[in-house]
């Protein structure tokens, strides 16, 4: 069942960090505008605890974070000033990083192209743009850059083992080895190190270990076999957001790191590890009525908005009321629908607290895969955007320990798919 705030954190928190949290969080609900129903919440504190944790974790790898899963500039010059680099895979991408450079007055960070399919167009501008490294992963796209007269050098992104991660990318992208040898014999283009990718979501930590110690060794021995001289490693992303699950994930990495020479340069492009935990939303009640089968409710945002991160991104939001009083409320039968037109724009379905048009949710973690595939559908704007100055949202690493308790009390509690809808 959904569990108002208060009962869900008894379950975890000390009674201090309970009322210190329900506390913040009204306070933050109360300063919000009065005409906005969704609210994204920014968190610098969050973002650099990530940074922190990253150095600490993995000091010899260098993060290229992956502007497609969050380019929202506070995000990006918060990282800037920290000593990122930017994993970009499009023209608009590298245009939201060096428009961070004019708008903040900023050295321009080092820039990967790190899409392996693009366009005659894309080649050319980037190229105007001070990038000197893109990525391929076929004979064809070799030939491209060669026919485009790039004047940079390229990694070959492999194929790696991805079956234990929630969004395997391997049908799509990566040479197999005998392609990579291809790859290295015929290129003119020099090829200057080896990337890959586990998958969005990565279950498995051994896949890195397989995949690095492969990287760095039989790949790197193809490209020197062919007159190539790589010296770096692209460990790619999948990287959880979540302390315990990082650790976990960087300790097999620096086993596997023991294996590798120490002349290798060693870098990764993580996307969702920064950008999940650097906002929380909050989104308000605005209908209720009876069904046939329960409540129904709206909420003012939809899986047009940022709850597009359910059926894109395989995401379960947990959300908990955040209560006014002190009186709990009865569980009853309901469906949570976001705000369009669209009948099929569920967000929950299932049992759960009974809910009161004008209540706030709170739904932690929200960063990741929600505002850069949110679109305006139905004439809905996306949420406003508000910083926590004050550092008034709960550090990471409660809100994981919330995430988890709800999932852990909300297991009959489905979540709309875009291929299996609920209603």
């Amino acid at each position: 069942m959904l569990l108002v705030l208060k009962k869900l954190m008894k379950t975890f928190f000390t009674t201090h960090n309970i009322d210190t949290t329900l506390k913040n969080l009204r306070q933050l609900v109360s300063s919000f505008p009065k005409a906005h129903g969704s609210i994204a919440v920014l968190s610098k504190s969050r973002i650099e605890t990530q940074w922190l944790m990253w150095a600490k974790a993995l000091p010899t790898i260098s993060p290229y974070y992956a502007v497609k899963c969050n380019p929202e500039p506070f995000l990006l010059k918060t990282l800037i000033d920290k000593g990122a680099n930017f994993d970009c895979a499009s023209l608009r991408e590298v245009h939201d990083v060096r428009t961070c450079k004019i708008a903040y007055d900023i050295t321009i960070p080092e820039i990967l192209y790190a899409h392996p399919l693009k366009s005659d167009k894309d080649i050319g501008v980037i190229g105007t743009h001070n990038i000197k490294t893109t990525v391929v992963d076929s004979v064809e796209e070799c030939d491209k850059l060669l026919k485009c007269e790039w004047k940079g050098d390229a990694f070959v992104r492999i194929a790696v083992n991805d079956k234990d991660s929630k969004m395997p990318f391997s049908a799509k992208f990566g040479a197999t080895e005998k392609e990579l040898d291809q790859i290295a014999r015929t290129s003119l283009i020099p090829l200057t190190g080896i990337s890959f990718h586990v998958g969005s979501g990565c279950e498995n930590p051994l896949q890195y270990k397989d995949a690095i110690e492969y990287a760095a060794g039989t790949a790197f021995t193809i490209l020197r076999k062919y007159g190539h001289y790589p010296k770096t490693v692209d460990i790619g992303g999948g990287f959880s957001s979540d302390p315990s699950a990082f650790a976990k994930t960087a300790n097999v990495i620096q086993e596997a790191l023991k294996n590798v020479p120490k002349n290798r340069i060693m870098i990764a492009e993580p996307g969702r590890f920064f950008a999940h935990p650097s906002q929380d939303l909050f989104v308000k009640v605005i209908a209720k009525k009876k069904g046939p089968n329960g409540l129904r409710y709206v909420i003012d945002e939809s899986l047009y908005g940022h709850f597009s991160c359910i059926p894109f991104d395989h995401q379960k939001p947990a959300f908990v009321r955040i209560p006014q009083g002190h009186s709990e409320r009865p569980v009853k039968e309901a469906i949570l629908f976001g705000r369009t037109c669209d009948s099929l724009d569920v967000i929950a379905k299932g049992p759960m607290e009974e809910l009161e048009v004008g209540d706030w949710l709170y739904f932690p973690l929200m960063g990741a895969y929600t505002s850069a595939t949110a679109s305006e559908f139905n004439g809905f704007p996306k949420p406003e955007l508000l910083e926590d100055t004050e550092n008034l949202l709960p550090p990471v690493e409660e809100a994981w320990q919330l995430t988890k308790e709800f999932h852990r009390t909300n297991a009959t509690l489905k979540f709309s798919n875009a291929l299996e809808p609920i209603v």
